[in-house]
């Protein structure tokens, strides 16, 4: 059976700012009022992230966010919050000792939205439904693929070893999406598609697999889509409950403690128990030294962007 996911190169970041440009003069917004309109209240970190890195302040009114409190907050300009504030008055908002006055008389939350976070929590879980935890594996070709961030771009690597032959293939690729707990599938998974499309061995992941909220993290949302065995193998602990070695969620095994930065989980195809067999087989009880590589590759290929004036165009 084919799957698909409808948000592959979903542009969360254009989205994001469509919606403040929507704060009318005259009135402010939070971002919490910002993540509950993309659909899920955990983004407004990332909402506070996206509104720092905001290229056109004079177009996209990032000073328009403010606290829940009305404390206006920081503001990235060299003169930081004082010229949040001088544009605040100049949009007839006045403000005093920092923080809105009459915060509720200018609030604004009606946004026109489609709650795109929602829809993926929708999508995340009718795919979890196909998650296949049992063996169907191959331990012969085994391949592995990180992906490293500066503020605009994504840098991928995908590392294949079969015996001691080893090749690796990486890609540029503009972000779309920030960083979210429980959304990581569609910042990543495109980078995935790119690179992984035609592999057919056992694709290591760094990230979860079914120890996930919605039990799909980006192992097995990207095994359920390309239809290959996946591990996810992550450095920290997104859910669950901690049992010894054991990482407990809804009070079933699905994820196991190697070491601190060694976390395993099932992604699809092949079960938890040969998850961690073959992950301490690989790495000799360490973190392989296959997503190593991998991670070493992301970084060098992001510092040879790094004299780069602008980022790169979709």
């Amino acid at each position: 059976m084919k799957f698909k996911t409808d948000f592959e190169d979903y542009d969360l970041y254009s989205y994001f700012y469509g919606l403040v440009s929507q704060i009318p003069k005259g009135k402010v917004s939070t971002y919490g009022s910002l993540a509950k309109a993309l659909g899920d209240p955990v983004s407004a970190r990332a909402c506070g992230y996206m509104l720092s890195i905001n290229e056109h302040p004079d177009t996209i009114p990032c000073y328009r966010v403010v606290k829940s409190s009305g404390e206006v907050w920081k503001y990235t300009h060299p003169l930081g919050s004082r010229e949040k504030i001088r544009r605040l008055n100049a949009d007839g908002i006045p403000v005093e000792n920092g923080v809105v006055d009459n915060f509720e008389d200018h609030f604004f939350d009606d946004f026109n939205t489609i709650y795109p976070l929602k829809k993926m929590q929708e999508e995340q879980n009718l795919l979890s439904k196909y998650v296949v935890l049992q063996d169907d594996f191959n331990s012969d070709l085994i391949g592995a693929i990180d992906v490293s961030y500066d503020d605009f771009n994504g840098y991928a690597a995908f590392v294949s070893q079969n015996g001691d032959d080893i090749k690796v293939t990486t890609a540029v690729l503009p972000l779309r999406f920030p960083y979210i707990p429980g959304y990581l599938a569609y910042r990543e998974f495109r980078f995935i598609s790119k690179l992984c499309s035609r592999f057919k061995g056992t694709l290591l992941v760094d990230a979860s697999g079914y120890l996930h909220p919605r039990k799909i993290g980006l192992a097995s949302f990207a095994g359920i889509i390309l239809d290959i065995p996946t591990i996810g193998i992550s450095k920290s602990i997104l859910t669950g409950k901690v049992s010894g070695n054991w990482i407990l969620n809804d009070g079933n095994k699905a994820g196991y403690i190697i070491n601190r930065k060694t976390i395993v989980s099932a992604g699809h195809r092949i079960s938890l128990d040969s998850s961690i067999k073959l992950v301490k087989e690989i790495g000799s009880g360490k973190y392989p030294e296959i997503l190593k590589i991998a991670h070493n590759k992301t970084v060098e290929v992001r510092l040879s962007f790094s004299n780069a004036i602008t980022p790169l165009n979709s």
